[in-house]
């Protein structure tokens, strides 16, 4: 190894180093400008403690909100996989505060969208809320869209992880019992509501179930002979909820009940009407233990007993509550009775009574109860995940990415019916230049669909950096184009791409076709001179290539060599040197077609190494090719063809030229002498002229 290859290699590694100044954390990162512009308003500032990092601000004493990062939250990453630090701010309310841009590596920046007019979008942000991010639009950073879009991801990423930690929680995580709002309904409404319900069993359905259970003759304690007459009339309900205990027991007695109750605790109204009285309010069944043998809640596998000290009868008359005169047990379980008030339970009342034989039968009726979702506090809807980062640009182009797949399919028939088309030498000079203006009128100036150097080496970069599918999704128009040309390179080269769609090629062409127009003089280059420049372009890819891995910000600062950024993406709104750049090689392209193209562009020497795994060839030749006839050869724009009539396809940008002569008898030799042979009177004939 040289000497002065050692000294560069070093160079480069010492330039891709990272940084040791990251370790510092948040706090020591912030001055008392940025604090303020990020929240304004703020007073004092915390230490960044806890996971995830995040400052709290303080106003007046209290905490208002906090200080984050996206490179300490969430190390939210840039096109080419290299974090950004944003700073942001957020109110305890979800809203956006303010946000800086601390740090980037962006290559766009700086070299053809200012700093500043990415440092204005970041401010914009203070117009978001923490589930509304409308008003923020990358979209309106021309030239630096995809770097806009991440940042933005990554600032709405990291404002999530920080509020899902710091910010204060709705009350009810969970569905809770509604223990404190009140409102006045009637017996009809609760029972049409579903919160007091009425259950009645007539004699005769008990008397069945009776006979069923113990035979002919079987009967229940308390029998009525009237079949029709209510046995069992209950009326249950859940007290607890104010909405519905203020409305039965009475506001007053309701307050009671809840004293009683105990926080966490439950109480239950059972009302009778009917011939059993098993929720009367005589002393002697609550002591007996007639209650508690004869009641019972059922939820799953969990069955409660209800001991006397947890049953209070009521018969009171003159109250305020609407159900005073029937009798009636207020039943309060403890926190730890296990039944939870969501989910439905049973009132299982077992009857007594005698068997057809005269010994003891005990028969289970049951009430379902569930509680109305009226009565239960949910807690807030999540707000809806938002869409991934690259949903947005998707939708916001739709049309945009209708017209680039009309330019697509065009270019795609164009070669489908290249062999029509080219036999009419003005129908395909039309079409040709129709579709050049089109890609660079509205696919480079217009969509920024110019592909360059920059996004091969982000293909190539991201299995090593880990750069998401979903990073490149974020430009659709040149994700697209991308797909496109890799599938066309498979297929017929890099042709395809360098000749029809390549904005600053078409830029070449058409100002060299008005060249033309304009008389002015045409230079060919020596094809001794074109194969050493041809190397020249390789170098320069392998060149940037290389250094992506070694030296990222010396490869930004090589892929300048591409004019694309200048001509096409920021349309020569840029520093003079770099429009001086651009400017000198359109002019040499006035006189020498596509000089940029054919001798120096990194992306097309890239292209063309990549398009030598093509399947077809298609541009037709004939054996007299090189031998007999070099029209072609002498005519090819860009010197593809070699002496001996081959074209070399790695330097050929597929314009076509050479299959119009192909098929013109008035250019083409050897078609004119078969096209004559074909006219010829045949061999033996003698033709007599009068």
């Amino acid at each position: 190894m040289s000497r002065w290859l050692r000294i560069f290699l070093l160079a480069a590694l010492a330039l891709s180093a990272p940084s040791l100044a990251d370790a510092a954390g948040l706090r020591t990162r912030l001055t008392p400008a940025l604090i303020q512009q990020v929240f304004p308003g703020a007073e004092d500032v915390g230490p960044d403690e806890g996971t995830p990092p995040a400052l709290p601000v303080t106003i007046g004493g209290v905490v208002a909100g906090y200080i984050f990062s996206t490179r300490d939250t969430v190390n939210a990453t840039g096109y080419a996989g290299t974090a950004f630090d944003l700073i942001g701010g957020m109110a305890l309310d979800g809203h956006i505060t303010g946000a800086a841009l601390l740090e980037e590596h962006e290559s766009i920046l700086d070299r053809g969208v200012g700093r500043a007019v990415m440092d204005k979008f970041v401010a914009g942000f203070a117009a978001a809320t923490l589930n509304d991010w409308r008003a923020v639009r990358a979209d309106q950073v021309k030239g630096a869209t995809t770097s806009a879009r991440l940042m933005k991801s990554g600032m709405q990423a990291a404002a999530r992880v920080v509020a899902s930690d710091r910010l204060p929680q709705a009350p009810a995580e969970v569905p809770t019992l509604d223990r404190v709002h009140v409102e006045t309904a009637t017996v009809d409404e609760l029972i049409a509501r579903g919160a007091l319900m009425r259950w009645r069993v007539p004699m005769r359905d008990v008397a069945r179930a009776f006979v069923a259970a113990g035979g002919d003759g079987a009967a229940p304690q308390h029998a009525r002979a009237d079949a029709d007459a209510a046995f069992l009339d209950v009326q249950l309900a859940l007290l607890t909820p104010p909405a519905i205990g203020a409305n039965i027991l009475g506001l007053q007695r309701f307050n009671e009940a809840m004293d009683r109750q105990g926080e966490g605790g439950l109480a239950l109204w059972m009302a009778n009407t009917g011939t059993f009285p098993y929720a009367a309010t005589g002393r002697t069944q609550l002591t007996t233990g007639f209650f508690e043998d004869t009641v019972s809640l059922v939820q799953g596998g969990l069955t409660i007993r209800l001991r006397p000290s947890m049953v209070r009868g009521i018969r009171a008359t003159g109250g305020d509550g609407p159900l005073d005169d029937i009798d009636a047990a207020v039943v309060f379980l403890p926190p730890d009775a296990g039944l939870d008030p969501l989910q439905p339970w049973q009132l299982v009342v077992a009857v007594p009574g005698r068997s057809a034989n005269g010994a003891a039968l005990s028969v289970p009726f049951a009430l379902t109860y569930s509680m109305p979702a009226r009565y239960i506090v949910q807690p807030p809807p999540s707000p809806p995940a938002p869409p991934p980062a690259w949903v947005e640009p998707w939708t916001e182009h739709r049309i945009d990415i209708a017209v680039l797949a009309v330019l697509l399919v065009v270019v795609t028939a164009v070669f489908l019916s290249q062999n029509v088309l080219t036999r009419r030498p003005r129908l395909y000079a039309a079409t040709r230049v129709a579709v050049l203006a089109f890609t660079l009128g509205w696919l480079g100036w217009y969509a920024g669909g110019q592909l360059s150097i920059v996004n091969v080496l982000a293909y190539l970069q991201a299995p090593v950096t880990g750069t998401p599918l979903t990073t490149f999704l974020l430009d659709p128009i040149l994700v697209i184009l991308s797909a496109y040309v890799a599938l066309s390179l498979l297929i017929l080269g890099r042709g395809v791409y360098c000749g029809w769609l390549c904005p600053f090629g078409a830029l070449q062409e058409l100002s060299n076709k008005a060249a033309v127009a304009l008389r002015i003089p045409q230079l060919r280059v020596p094809v001794a001179v074109q194969e050493r420049l041809w190397v020249v372009k390789y170098l320069a890819a392998a060149a940037i290539i290389g250094l992506t891995f070694f030296a990222v910000d010396f490869a930004d600062s090589a892929a300048e060599v591409e004019p694309f950024k200048t001509a096409i993406s920021v349309r020569f709104d840029r520093e003079l040197p770099y429009v001086l750049y651009a400017g000198a090689l359109l002019l040499i392209g006035l006189f020498v077609e596509r000089f940029y193209c054919r001798f120096l562009c990194p992306l097309g020497g890239a292209l063309a190494v990549f398009g030598r795994l093509r399947m077809l060839r298609w541009l037709r030749r004939r054996p007299q090719c090189g031998t007999e006839c070099r029209i072609c050869e002498s005519a090819c724009p860009v010197g593809a063809i070699a002496p001996s009539g081959a074209i070399n396809m790695n330097e050929c940008l597929q314009c076509l030229d050479c299959q119009v002569a192909y098929h013109d008898p008035g250019i083409c030799p050897p078609l004119r002498a078969r096209v004559q042979r074909r006219m010829a009177p045949p061999t033996g004939i003698t033709v007599i002229t009068v």
